[in-house]
């Protein structure tokens, strides 16, 4: 594939035909998901396809032909934004990879008092998010309820964006982490005799984690659900938390609960690449689990909503489909061994897993994508039978 951009003379020549892609396309993840020919011709009078600070150019694939369209503008402020637009036909094919290169490539060597190009997307609109993060554009801002949607609620609207100093080097600089650490999660008590200490220590549990002089928030409480405890901490920075984390595991209430089950999330601490790597392998082996396996809610909780699979029959499983089909598989009595470990950090949250794996009185090859954001969760996973 090679992509070539030409301008469109919204105004004259490319008119009549810039009307009808965008009045016969449909855009599921904009605002408006089929424009009205009223709608576009009064952006088109009104210059919202062309201009000083607007350029908008046809998409044309040296295979293919024309693709669709991307829209550039506040091309005079420093911050220009971006709108991409592809045929239904040809969208999951790998194009916007290539389009958003072409426009920081064009913005940035032709308008110089622009320091940063940045685009919008859905939060639901994954393949956009995909994109983008491909592409090396950082995700700045999450937006709850920004995305308006007609006949629903509103959704998150998500602000990635790249900056010219990081074009020129050919770097990607990450948004710096805020210095406050957050805990959310739950204590999941597996019978009464859990729970019971659960009972008998919190109290003081609770009192001297808020009497810590770095502890902002901090709050344990019983869920609508038996046996289970909804926890939400918050300290002012990660050696507060760390100091908070040491007292835990030597205090009463780190020994009485130790081998109780906790599902929580941690936002705001720096994790290097072997913290990252080691809460993949973790979260890998939990899905092996033959307890997790049969709970299609620890199941939601380690696969990604775009979670898929391709199975060692070469079927492709979704999310639903792979929760569905784990839950009623019969719990099998063989044990797993895994061997030949390789780990590989190929984003800045992301881990590539590969291993070979002794499951069912067989050997397979697997390999699984997780994304730690901040908690693992399988983005893709593949199995493959070795030959007996």
């Amino acid at each position: 594939m090679s992509l070539t951009i030409t301008r469109i003379d919204p105004t004259g020549r490319d008119r009549d035909e810039l009307l009808s892609f965008l009045t016969t396309e449909e855009f599921p993840f904009h605002v408006r998901r089929r424009p009205t020919t009223a709608q576009v011709t009064a952006d088109i009078d009104a210059g919202a396809w062309g201009g000083d600070d607007v350029e908008a150019f046809w998409l044309d694939d040296d295979e293919w032909g024309r693709v669709g369209l991307m829209r550039l503008h506040d091309l005079g402020d420093p911050t220009a934004m971006i709108d991409l637009r592809l045929s239904e036909r040809w969208r999951g094919r790998g194009l916007g990879s290539l389009v958003l290169p072409l426009a920081v490539d064009h913005v940035f060597q032709t308008r110089p008092g622009v320091c940063r190009v940045e685009g919008h997307t859905r939060e639901d609109n994954m393949a956009m998010r995909r994109t983008f993060e491909k592409c090396g554009w950082v995700r700045e801002g999450w937006f709850r309820d920004g995305w308006p949607v007609d006949g629903g609620e509103p959704m998150a609207s998500l602000a990635y964006s790249v900056i010219r100093r990081d074009w020129a080097s050919a770097t990607t600089t990450p948004v710096p982490r805020t210095s406050e650490v957050t805990l959310t999660g739950e204590l999941r008590c597996r019978d009464e005799d859990q729970a019971a200490r659960v009972r008998e220590h919190l109290p003081e549990h609770v009192a001297l984690s808020r009497a810590e002089p770095g502890c902002l928030f901090f709050r344990v409480e019983p869920a609508s659900e038996p046996g289970v405890w909804h926890v939400n901490e918050r300290f002012v920075d990660e050696a507060a938390f760390e100091t908070h984390q040491r007292r835990v595991a030597a205090s009463k209430w780190g020994a009485a609960t130790a081998d109780i089950e906790r599902l929580y999330t941690t936002r705001g601490r720096a994790r290097d690449a072997d913290a990252l790597i080691a809460d993949a392998w973790a979260a890998e082996e939990r899905l092996l689990d033959p307890g997790v396996r049969a709970n299609a809610k620890q199941l939601g909780t380690l696969l990604a909503d775009d979670f898929t699979e391709i199975g060692q029959s070469g079927r492709l499983w979704s999310r639903q489909d792979m929760i569905a089909a784990l839950v009623a598989e019969p719990p099998s009595p063989h044990t797993y061994a895994i061997k030949d470990r390789e780990s590989l950090l190929v984003g800045e949250e992301t881990i590539l897993l590969t291993y070979l794996l002794w499951f069912d009185g067989r050997w397979s090859r697997r390999s699984s994508v997780w994304r730690c954001d901040p908690r693992p969760r399988c983005v893709f996973h593949q199995g493959t039978r070795l030959p007996e």
